[in-house]
C-alpha cells in the first residue's frame, strides 16, 4: 500500500512564488507541505536576473512589483536570514510615442508610494554623460529600484517558511493531481507516496501545462528560452553601467552584476503595456527540461549590439560566458494566478511572462490570502476568465 500523509494545504514548486506562498500560508496558520521536484530554487527563479522595479503601465502589476520588491527588502526582518537588496535605481529611455503613456503611470506609481520621477531630456545625461541620448525624449528614474541574488532569496523564503512549519520535501516530483468528486484531494508522487489536502496550489512555471492538463484543461502557455549576456568588468561594472537600465527604443535592459560583471537582456515590450513588434522574442523550446542553459558567442554578441548605439563604450568590455533561462508565456504577457473550475481547491500561479521574480514574493503573500478567504484582490485581472472573454 502505497505510503500516505495529510496536510491541510501544499505547495508545489519552491520557486520565488511557490516559496512565498508556503511561507504566507504559514503564517496564516495553515499547515502546509512546499514539494519540489529538485532543490528550491532549482528552475527559473535560481537563474533570473533580478531586476526589481515598481514602474508597470498596469497598475496591478506595478502594485505587485513594488509589495514584492517590499518583501525582498524584509528578507532579513522576516526569515531571519543575511540576503540584502542592492538599491541601485532604474532609469527607463523613453522614445517620443510614449512620453504621455509612461509619464502618466509615473504619476499613478508615485501616488501608490514608490519614489519615481520623469526627467525630460538633458536633466538625467549628467549621470551618464558617455551614453548616447539621441531619440530618447524623457527618462523615467526610480532611485529605489535594484536587485538581490535571486537564488539565496528563494531559498531564504523556503528556509523561512520551515521555520513557521512548513514541511519542505525536495526531490520530490509530482506524477499526478488527485481530484475526487470535483474538488482536489491531494497528489501522488513519483513513487507512488500519496499526500492528502483540500487545498493545492500549483506554482510549477514552466511545468504547469501538463500537470493541469490531467484534467483536461488546456492552460494558454508557452515556453520561451530567454538569453542573458554577460560582459566582464573587472572592477568597473558600475563606471559602465551605474544603475539599472530599460530602453523603449531598442528594447533592452541591464544591470551590474556587484563591482565586476554587467547582465544583458532584450525585451520585446510585454508588460508594459505595449509589444514592440520589432523585437525578437525568446526561442519557442516545446519541454522546460533539455533546453541549452549556455549562451552561445553569437548570443551574446546579438544582444549587446542593441546596447552599442546607446552605449558604445560596452564594446571596450569582454564577453563572458551568459546564461539561458525558461519563461512560461500567457498570450497577453500576463501572469495567470486563478482557481481551476474543474477540481475545486486548486490553484494555479503560471505564465509569470518574465516578469516573476520581482512579483514572486507579493503573489504568494496574494494567492495565500486568496486561498484562505476566497477573494483574489489583486490577483483578479490575472483570471483564467480573461482568455474564455
Amino acid at each position: 500500500m502505497s505510503d500516505i500523509s495529510t496536510t491541510e494545504a501544499i505547495v508545489i514548486g519552491a520557486g520565488i512564488a511557490g516559496a512565498s506562498t508556503a511561507f504566507h500560508l504559514a503564517g496564516l496558520g495553515v499547515k502546509t507541505t512546499l514539494l519540489e521536484r529538485e532543490h528550491p530554487a532549482s528552475g527559473p527563479s535560481g537563474n533570473s536576473t533580478a531586476c526589481c522595479h515598481a514602474f508597470y503601465l498596469m497598475p496591478e502589476l506595478s502594485q505587485l512589483a513594488a509589495r514584492g520588491t517590499d518583501l525582498l527588502r524584509q528578507i532579513p526582518e522576516l526569515t531571519g536570514e543575511g540576503i540584502h537588496f542592492q538599491e541601485i535605481g532604474l532609469a527607463w529611455a523613453v522614445d517620443p510615442d510614449g512620453v504621455t503613456l509612461f509619464g502618466d503611470a509615473v504619476d499613478r506609481v508615485r501616488a501608490e508610494g514608490t519614489p519615481i520621477e520623469s526627467l525630460p531630456l538633458g536633466e538625467f545625461e549628467k549621470l551618464a554623460p558617455d551614453y548616447n541620448w539621441d531619440g530618447v525624449a524623457m527618462t523615467v528614474w526610480e532611485p529605489s529600484a535594484g536587485y538581490i541574488d535571486p537564488y539565496s532569496a528563494t531559498n531564504a523564503f523556503a528556509r523561512g517558511a520551515g521555520k513557521r512549519g512548513v514541511e519542505l520535501r525536495t526531490n520530490s516530483r509530482v506524477r499526478s493531481l488527485i481530484v475526487e468528486g470535483g474538488r482536489v484531494a491531494g497528489v501522488e508522487l513519483e513513487g507512488g507516496a500519496r499526500i492528502a489536502a483540500d487545498i493545492v496550489v500549483s506554482a510549477t512555471g514552466v511545468w504547469t501545462k501538463p500537470l493541469i492538463a490531467q484534467l483536461g484543461v488546456d492552460l494558454p502557455l508557452t515556453i520561451e528560452r530567454a538569453t542573458v549576456a554577460v560582459l566582464d568588468a573587472p572592477g568597473a561594472a558600475r563606471k559602465y553601467m551605474p544603475f539599472m537600465w530599460a530602453d523603449n527604443l531598442f528594447m533592452n535592459y541591464s544591470r551590474p552584476e556587484g563591482e565586476d560583471a554587467l547582465y544583458l537582456g532584450s525585451w520585446p515590450g510585454g508588460g508594459t503595456g505595449e509589444r514592440n513588434q520589432g523585437t525578437e522574442r525568446g526561442k519557442l523550446i516545446s519541454k522546460a527540461d533539455g533546453y541549452s542553459q549556455t549562451v552561445s558567442d553569437d548570443e551574446s554578441v546579438e544582444i549587446l549590439e542593441t546596447f552599442l548605439t546607446r552605449m558604445p563604450k560596452l564594446a571596450e568590455l569582454g564577453i563572458k560566458p551568459g546564461h539561458a533561462c525558461v519563461y512560461d508565456m500567457s498570450p497577453d504577457d500576463m501572469p495567470i494566478i486563478d482557481k481551476v473550475p474543474e477540481a475545486e481547491g486548486l490553484f494555479v500561479v503560471c505564465g509569470s511572462s518574465g516578469h516573476g521574480f520581482k512579483l514572486g514574493p507579493a503573489v504568494g503573500e496574494a494567492v495565500a490570502n486568496f486561498v484562505t478567504s476566497g477573494k483574489p484582490g489583486l490577483l483578479a485581472p490575472f483570471s483564467l476568465q480573461r482568455f474564455a472573454d
